[in-house]
């Protein structure tokens, strides 16, 4: 089965910008005027994302939800019917490595296996995985050349942009990064990031004149753990961030943020 992948209203506002569709195919009042782009990463394919996934589509926006397809269907994970699932829906299905590893702790040829033989199974779904997500934002030189030799257009770790454990970071990567095997994030969302938290990062990017910021979820469950959110947090700032669009402030899944292809 192989899924057609429907280009929603951000992600149309983004390509008017680049000159790949006429004027007339403008279908937000920003469009024209996008300037700060936020991509919703969900990380480790948890069974928690079906609703997370439900919210974003309450708003019309949808994610990135990056998969370990080799532990599809085990207990707390999402099935692969799930998977393809939200794929079906519009929303970005990435690759997160066969099992979950630091890559950057492994042989090359263990990594090719991770990232390649993770990748092909994805493919056998009927999904098209264009975008990978280091687990743990682990990644090294050799990492990175391999996620590019097994066919991904682009890679994100974690960390890197600016946020309150590091002030002096950039606010957002560029929508060309410099390195596309090396996106930056500011650190993973926890359970004890605020709601106000969220939002002073969106308002760092608008102010910094924009570019892409891509935040990192885990599970998005109330009191579960240190790498998660609550369903009322994330609802609260998807509430906020479509109130953003009049002001050039869109959300896209980060591979229409960068433009990533396969």
């Amino acid at each position: 089965m192989r899924i057609a992948y429907r280009l929603g209203a951000s992600a149309v506002a983004l390509a008017v910008l680049a000159g790949a569709l006429p004027a007339r195919a403008e279908t937000a009042e920003t469009a024209g005027k996008v300037r700060t782009v936020v991509s919703l990463t969900f990380d480790d394919g948890d069974a928690t994302h079906v609703a997370a996934a439900r919210l974003l589509e309450r708003r019309g926006m949808r994610g990135t939800f990056y998969v370990n397809s080799a532990t599809a269907g085990r207990a707390g994970k999402l099935t692969r019917k799930q998977v393809v699932a939200l794929a079906e829906a519009g929303h970005e299905v990435g690759g997160h490595t066969l099992t979950h590893v630091r890559l950057d702790e492994l042989t090359r040829a263990e990594q090719r296996r991770q990232i390649c033989d993770d990748r092909r199974r994805l493919l056998a779904w009927g999904l098209r995985p264009v975008t990978l997500a280091y687990p743990f934002g682990a990644v090294d030189a050799q990492a990175k050349k391999v996620a590019r030799g097994c066919g991904y257009d682009a890679a994100r770790t974690v960390g890197g942009l600016r946020q309150w454990g590091c002030p002096g970071c950039p606010e957002t990567e560029p929508r060309r990064p410099r390195d596309r095997y090396g996106i930056r994030t500011p650190g993973s969302v926890r359970e004890d990031t605020s709601l106000r938290q969220l939002r002073q990062l969106v308002l760092n990017a608008e102010r910094a004149g924009g570019g892409v910021l891509p935040l990192v979820f885990h599970r998005v469950c109330d009191d579960c753990g240190v790498y998660s959110v609550s369903s009322k947090v994330l609802d609260g700032f998807l509430a906020w961030l479509a109130a953003r669009e009049r002001r050039g402030t869109v959300v896209m899944t980060l591979r229409d943020a960068v433009g990533a292809r396969g």
